[in-house]
C-alpha cells in the first residue's frame, strides 16, 4: 500500500495537526506549491515532512533511492 503523496491545503494542515490558517502562515512559505492542473494547489508530503523535521532540528529524511538507480543531483538542495 502506498502512502498519500500530495495534499490539498486543508489536508496538509490536518496532516501536520494545524489549522488551515496556521498552515498558511507557518508552513506554506517554506514549502513549494505544486499546480498539477490549473487552479489547483497541492503540497508534497516530503516537503511537509522536511518542515516538521526542521522543528525538532532533525535532518530531513529523503526517501531511499531505488536500488540500481542514480540519485537526482538536485536532491542535495533539499537538505
Amino acid at each position: 500500500m502506498s502512502e498519500r503523496r500530495l495534499f490539498s491545503t486543508e489536508a496538509a494542515a490536518q496532516y501536520l495537526s494545524l489549522s488551515t490558517s496556521s498552515f498558511r502562515t507557518a508552513v506554506a512559505p517554506h514549502c513549494r506549491k505544486l499546480h498539477p492542473v490549473p487552479g489547483r494547489v497541492v503540497w508534497d508530503r516530503l516537503d511537509l515532512d522536511a518542515w516538521a523535521d526542521g522543528l525538532s532540528g532533525r535532518k530531513p529524511q529523503l526517501e531511499t533511492v531505488a536500488q540500481g538507480t542514480t540519485p537526482n543531483p538536485l536532491d542535495r538542495f533539499l537538505t
